[in-house]
């Protein structure tokens, strides 16, 4: 019955004209006709609550139905968050200012909530600070995140008017990161991203990776040009990154920093960071965390209650069978 309610809701969201562009694109790649991939398209979705960009990124269309099987689609995903996590709960993580209040112990900087604040109040903070983030409280993917430099002749006035009008409201720290991240990109704080599923009081780290800024832009975010690659358990990177285009890369194009190899600073650190974090919030038992690597140690950056599965999965970072990582996460949810 689930099922069935999750695949009505999908046709009313679907775009359908993105779903017929998608079938064209693969039926250049694999060379049958667009309404053969259209209907398998549909097919996927009823059969593996597989998307159009499910289909695509992961490349569906050369996959077997044992390989299909295994795999983390959408629809599977939304069963992990409806299981493990409370509505009543997840607001804690998605509203960026409820976040920093209730894990304000593991921010480690100082941070400033717009709505509350006077601008007397904000001009002290902006004085102290020679730079800080200002983010929207309830964005998603990087959008509308810029850094500060406070100079001599900044208009504290115009600044902070301008912050309100474009609803930027939570301030916070610039995070420096540790010098072996800034030899990566030294422009963003390139965060990791690890997934945990706790229940029954045990966590477990289910995925763990690292995203990277490019191009000179201030986030890592892979919606902005980012990278990002996996990240062994000893905190070792292995594998190659890869874009939104899917374009890979064995060192970083913007520093030329070899990828494959490096080793994440204090990362056993930030594991352990992380399993802390989850006690505060067991009724939020699926998280994607994004974590910075400061010299000082791990501090938390945000928290996801609906991590992306898109990453899980992605093309050269599957397992060598091709398989998915489907039955690892549903071990551990309904085992």
């Amino acid at each position: 019955m689930r099922k069935i309610k999750y695949l009505i809701k999908r046709v009313f969201e679907m775009d359908f004209k993105a779903m017929f562009k998608t079938a064209k694109r693969v039926s250049k790649i694999v060379k049958k006709p667009a309404i053969v991939i259209l209907f398998d398209i549909i097919y996927c979705g009823y059969k593996y609550m597989a998307g159009y960009v499910d289909y695509e990124v992961f490349c569906f269309y050369n996959l077997s139905k044992a390989q299909r099987e295994t795999m983390i689609t959408r629809g599977i995903n939304n069963r992990f968050v409806q299981t493990l996590n409370d509505k009543n709960y997840t607001d804690l993580l998605d509203n960026k200012l409820k976040f920093n209040e209730k894990f304000n112990k593991f921010l480690k900087r100082d941070w400033l909530d717009l709505n509350k604040a006077s601008y007397e109040e904000f001009e002290t903070y902006a004085k102290s600070k020679k730079s800080f983030i200002a983010k929207p409280v309830d964005l998603a993917c990087g959008r509308n995140i810029i850094k500060v430099v406070i100079e001599d002749d900044t208009n504290l006035k115009e600044l902070y008017d301008s912050l309100i009008e474009n609803k930027q409201l939570l301030l916070e720290d610039y995070i420096i990161q540790h010098p072996e991240m800034s030899k990566i990109y030294p422009t963003a704080v390139n965060t990791l991203r690890i997934v945990s599923v706790t229940k029954d009081g045990n966590t477990h780290i289910m995925f763990r990776s690292i995203r990277m800024g490019n191009s000179g832009n201030v986030v890592d975010n892979f919606n902005h040009g980012g990278l990002f690659t996996t990240i062994e358990p000893d905190g070792t990177i292995v594998k190659p990154a890869v874009d939104k285009k899917g374009n890979i890369y064995e060192e970083h194009p913007y520093t030329n920093t070899k990828l494959i190899g490096f080793k994440i600073p204090m990362f056993e650190d930030a594991i352990n960071y992380v399993k802390e974090m989850c006690k505060e919030i067991p009724q939020v038992g699926y998280v994607g965390w994004d974590i910075a690597i400061t010299e000082n140690g791990p501090l938390v950056v945000e928290a996801n209650p609906f991590p992306g599965h898109d990453i899980y999965q992605s093309k050269i970072h599957m397992n060598e069978d091709g398989t998915g990582m489907r039955q690892e996460f549903e071990k551990i949810i309904f085992g």
